[in-house]
């Protein structure tokens, strides 16, 4: 059996889409397998990354031992934690979505996790502010330190969100 195979990108639908065909030996094509190309942000993804984002978020807003975590929990640690949360979406957004197709998307896989990210701190100052838990005005150190807390396990949802198609 020859596995000779041909690969190319195509829009449809108006999504990018990797077909992938199959040849036989004589060079007749015998199969086609499309696969989904997540390098652009959609309108779509976008949604997805902010209902992700609420799905994780919601809880933790409404958590008293974050309340009190955030008070007393170092700076530092805070924003160690801040610090590699954004690393490991980007790796994780890099692995997942651009691996192989980095050349001509470095833009858009920027866009995707600063977007991730945006949208997953969005969230929760939206749901911290209703609840009047973010004191910005007062203590805007404890606000931060809330922010960074919650925002490490919301932008792991936000990305599993936006990966699941």
């Amino acid at each position: 059996m020859n596995n000779n195979f041909e690969t190319e990108v195509k829009r449809i639908n108006g999504y990018l889409k990797e077909v992938v065909t199959f040849f036989d030996s004589t060079g007749r094509p015998i199969s086609q397998i499309v696969n989904p190309l997540m390098t652009e942000l959609k309108p779509r993804d976008i949604l997805q990354i902010f209902v992700g984002a609420f799905l994780v978020a919601s809880p933790l807003c409404f958590t008293e031992e974050v309340w009190n975590l955030s008070i007393s929990l170092k700076r530092g640690n805070v924003y160690l934690l801040g610090f590699i949360s954004l690393i490991t979406s980007a790796l994780f957004v890099y692995f997942n979505f651009y691996r192989f197709r980095i050349k001509g998307n470095v833009a858009n896989f920027f866009k995707r996790v600063i977007a991730t990210n945006i949208i997953s701190i969005s969230s929760i100052v939206l749901i911290l502010i209703l609840i009047d838990k973010f004191p910005i005005m007062d203590t805007p150190y404890i606000a931060i330190k809330r922010l960074l807390i919650i925002g490490f396990p919301t932008t792991f949802a936000a990305l599993i969100s936006d990966y699941l198609k």
